[in-house]
């Protein structure tokens, strides 16, 4: 997973839920990419094509992969369309998608954003020479200006990189799977030590942490817009994966547990686990955590929040939760107030709420 010297590469950009961004730096440094700039919720880094691969491949953490087509200063419009029209868009597009611009901007002279959508759109139309249309594939190119300076982003991911493929049913409040994959690095697991999530809903958590264990690369099981595009190198992916598949561990090493208070969360769990190919890795069980006897090894556990749940029953959960994790390690994550517990704890986003995740620190 490492540059070859001469090899051409790209600028890409890879964008993630803030507090996630040190993970997704990990990853790009052990594909090999170069030249890593993290900033809020966004890593750049040069890479060959067989990166971009990895990284739709890999990466456990990112939600998006775009390729950066052009980066240059840009503080009015009449650039901005110069910029635009001057890329082979051909060398990208057929003219038979369907193009969505979007456009963000900090602290720069172009701040109207539907403007900068609109002058995009008539630049990359120009030059491709043909109307937008209604029914053709959905190609999204995102203009980033930050500080009057514009990049100018291809989006070759499709759906984000959280939706794995697996997960089909989900519970109330479920936990989009980057971020559990995420819980289960921040909860420094080491893989001979048992691992338990006894409030698991569709057992997202569970399924991420065998996945990390044995290896299995979150992108296997799906699609990526890049296979629609004129520079997608088939031969490059059928590589990329094929080598993932062959670095998959056997099943049989790790002991991780879910439960639930939910017969049918249960049900949905094993489905999802069934369909990521580790449900011979979890032990699924119905029974009420607060009366549960104690579980050997860690827990990590995304409870239902305090607003759906009634005040007896939050106060049980989260003593629990604080003894349970202070003793044995883990982490749980919440938006509710638990006050000082003596765990430390990480600012971050769950379903766009803001939520800490709550750790016992090694």
């Amino acid at each position: 997973m490492q540059n070859e010297t001469n090899t051409p590469t790209r600028r890409l950009v890879i964008t993630c839920q803030s507090g996630l961004e040190s993970l997704v730096k990990r990853e790009c440094e052990r594909l090999g990419c170069t030249e890593i700039i993290t900033t809020d919720r966004l890593i750049s880094c040069s890479g060959t094509d067989q990166n971009m691969y990895e990284l739709l491949t890999w990466s456990r953490f990112s939600n998006r992969v775009y390729i950066e087509l052009v980066s240059s200063k840009i503080e009015d419009f009449d650039t901005l369309y110069d910029t635009l029209n001057g890329l082979k868009w051909t060398d990208y597009l057929t003219g038979k998608e369907r193009i969505i611009v979007e456009a963000a901007s900090t602290r720069s002279t172009l701040e109207h954003t539907p403007t900068i959508q609109s002058v995009s759109q008539r630049a990359i139309f120009s030059t491709l020479n043909t109307p937008n249309l209604t029914n053709g594939i959905e190609v999204h190119i995102l203009i980033l200006i930050i500080d009057n300076m514009a990049h100018i982003l291809l989006d070759i991911t499709g759906d984000p990189l959280h939706k794995r493929g697996y997960r089909r049913e989900a519970g109330e409040a479920p936990i989009k799977e980057n971020l559990a994959a995420a819980l289960v690095a921040f909860a420094n697991w080491k893989y001979t030590t048992p691992l338990s999530d006894p409030m698991c809903g569709s057992g997202t958590i569970a399924i991420e942490a065998v996945m990390i264990a044995r290896n299995i690369a979150p992108g296997l099981a799906r699609h990526f817009r890049v296979e629609e595009l004129r520079f997608h190198d088939s031969a490059v992916l059928q590589q990329v994966q094929d080598t993932a598949r062959s670095k998959i561990y056997p099943s049989g090493k790790y002991t991780v547990t879910a439960s639930d208070i939910d017969p049918e969360m249960i049900r949905v769990a094993r489905g999802n686990a069934k369909r990521a190919g580790v449900d011979g890795d979890i032990i699924f069980s119905v029974g009420d955590y607060v009366s549960s006897p104690t579980s050997e090894g860690i827990i990590i556990s995304n409870p239902l929040y305090g607003n759906r749940l009634q005040n007896n029953q939050i106060d049980a959960i989260y003593q629990r939760l604080v003894r349970d994790v202070g003793a044995q390690g883990g982490g749980f994550i919440t938006s509710h107030d638990i006050g000082k517990n003596g765990l430390a704890n990480k600012k971050l986003l769950n379903g766009g709420e803001e939520c800490r995740f709550w750790y016992l620190k090694g």
